[in-house]
């Protein structure tokens, strides 16, 4: 579910920021328009916390595992979007206009609810796609046990689903994650909450 913030004409990236900053909650900015990001439900924040303890251990290098409290300004369409989870590699970009937004994830990953899939696997992944530094961007469900991940392979993105059995590996981590790791605990094997 959003909620839009009404204003009497489109909003401008400096009003966003200003309601943001005065705001206890997010907000994303969207074709000029403020749009509040909905809580999520018990399974939707332990499988984002789980993500962060997982993805964390098998970073490399100078990747990093950022929150969901990480901005990012997607230049080409002119938005600030969050994610419930990014791996960032090296020192983030800031755009001149806002210093708590970042330009270059090479990771985005999105947990996804009733009310925000069709975003999630759409718009929202188009946004972040369009970002040269993305290289992969990891969809997990919150009423299954599966993850999409889309990765870009020779400059054209390619999407692979995997479930109970499988692991995948995304371009920042030096040991594949096993699905199992990230459900135990949270869903049972037919996808039904445990919590």
């Amino acid at each position: 579910m959003e909620a839009t913030l009404r204003l009497a004409r489109r909003a401008t990236y400096a009003d966003y920021l200003a309601a943001q900053q005065n705001s206890e909650h997010r907000h994303e900015f969207l074709d000029g328009v403020i749009v509040a990001m909905a809580g999520g439900s018990d399974e939707h924040n332990a499988l984002a916390a789980r993500l962060a303890r997982v993805l964390g251990n098998r970073e490399t290098g100078a990747c990093r595992y950022y929150s969901p409290d990480q901005r990012f300004w997607i230049a080409s369409r002119a938005r600030g979007r969050y994610a419930d989870g990014s791996i960032i590699c090296g020192t983030p970009d800031h755009p001149a206009h806002d210093a708590q937004a970042t330009t270059n994830p090479t990771v985005v990953i999105e947990v996804l609810s009733p009310s925000s899939e069709g975003d999630d696997d759409g718009d929202k992944r188009g946004d972040f796609q369009s970002l040269s530094s993305l290289e992969a961007y990891v969809l997990v469900a919150q009423d299954r046990r599966q993850v999409k991940v889309y990765r870009k392979v020779s400059g054209v993105w390619q999407a692979e689903t995997y479930g109970d059995g499988d692991a995948f590996d995304l371009p920042t981590l030096r040991a594949p994650v096993s699905v199992a790791d990230l459900y135990d605990g949270i869903l049972d094997a037919a996808g039904h909450s445990v919590l």
